[in-house]
């Protein structure tokens, strides 16, 4: 509440560099950050419960729906007798891709699932065309394809419905506009990093590799790493960038409890809801990105050397952090104007996918070991 009630102070005071949540910030960044921590705040107080539709709206022919995959593709921890896959919808960048879309065999296509902790966020034109925009400049990809998948506070979104909608799309990507799985790129920020690990844990669990292959790499930027954690607002009482990140505590929290719903935290489930804590074997490789002011940082952190202590995992892994960012700079650097961080971070991305590219093409090329890496 305290963000609420210095809000209208906030102006004033932010003149003066010590009082801004960083000294190196600038007073549009410090008061960007105040007001986001203040709106994220009353969309949990009054419980908003944003409505999605399938309808183009403003997106016109580059927003489709998808049909639900093939029922054999949804196994084991996808089978839920409450929950069924259903048509979901999605926004292309910078144009439609269609199966006779020509591009070279140097550019990917990128599977994206958008943030918001599960509850806020329907990945269309007016909250992610920054971030696809930033990817198709910065990185070597043709197409951005923006997942909208179900939100938890909605009525049958809790836990698999997400990881059901992004089986749903990576189908849609390989088997009706035939990509191959050597050119798609997973990417998400936030809950959209956590629902990307999720959808690698289960390529990586499904029997049948032709079937489900592996994207050629995927990037995660901010990923949530531990969603039952998160039900206690207390989690990041002693992390000092709690002072510096836009996020409060009841906004993941309120996502959280949504997203479990009326689960059981049993050894099925944990490991799709906290992979912090479950390490898996990579299908492909991994990039993580995290800011150095972000409360989920030290999280990073750990999720990173987790999964690269995992022999199968070597080479897999690379962790990179910008020093004086909050969190998923490459969603909000449009509103809290780090907008020359967020393409430092895309042309971060652009170059891991094309190390990798260019390994997994090299027979006999030794793979470098996790990097971590910080600026």
């Amino acid at each position: 509440m305290n963000s609420i009630l210095s809000a209208p102070f906030a102006p004033l005071l932010y003149l003066r560099p010590r009082f801004r949540q960083d000294r190196d910030w600038s007073y549009r960044q410090a008061l960007a950050n105040t007001f986001m921590k203040v709106f994220l705040r009353i969309f949990v107080a009054f419980h908003t419960k944003p409505p999605l539709s399938l309808k183009p709206g403003l997106d016109g022919d580059r927003f489709v729906a998808i049909e639900p995959a093939p029922p054999e593709l949804y196994t084991s921890i996808t089978v839920d007798d409450e929950i069924q896959p259903v048509t979901v919808g999605g926004t292309w960048f910078p144009s439609l891709y269609q199966y006779n879309t020509t591009t070279t065999q140097d550019k990917h296509v990128v599977l994206h699932f958008h943030g918001g902790s599960y509850i806020l966020g329907d990945g269309r034109t007016s909250s992610c065309k920054f971030l696809a925009n930033s990817l198709l400049q910065h990185t070597p990809t043709s197409h951005v394809f923006s997942l909208q998948y179900r939100l938890a506070c909605n009525p049958n979104g809790r836990f698999p419905a997400q990881l059901q909608d992004a089986i749903s799309a990576y189908s849609y990507l390989l088997h009706t506009l035939h990509i191959p799985a050597s050119r798609i790129v997973l990417s998400g920020d936030s809950a959209g990093g956590h629902l990307a690990l999720a959808l690698l844990r289960y390529i990586g669990d499904y029997d049948d590799e032709k079937v489900l292959p592996p994207p050629t790499c995927s990037w995660l930027f901010s990923p949530w790493c531990d969603v039952p954690g998160s039900r206690s607002e207390h989690l990041w009482d002693n992390i000092p960038n709690k002072k510096t990140d836009y996020i409060p505590p009841s906004f993941p929290a309120w996502g959280a409890k949504h997203l479990i719903g009326n689960l059981q935290m049993t050894p099925e489930y944990e490991p799709y809801l906290a992979p912090i804590w479950n390490p898996f074997i990579l299908p492909s490789p991994v990039l993580i990105v995290s800011g150095g002011r972000e409360v989920m940082c030290q999280e990073h952190d750990r999720l990173a050397r987790h999964l690269s202590k995992m022999q199968q995992n070597e080479g897999r892994v690379e962790y990179f952090v910008q020093d004086l960012l909050p969190h998923d700079v490459l969603m909000v650097a449009w509103i809290l104007n780090f907008r020359k961080e967020a393409d430092q971070c895309a042309a971060m991305a652009g170059t891991f996918l094309t190390r990798m590219q260019a390994i997994s093409e090299a027979e006999g090329t030794q793979v470098p070991s996790v990097a971590f890496v910080s600026r």
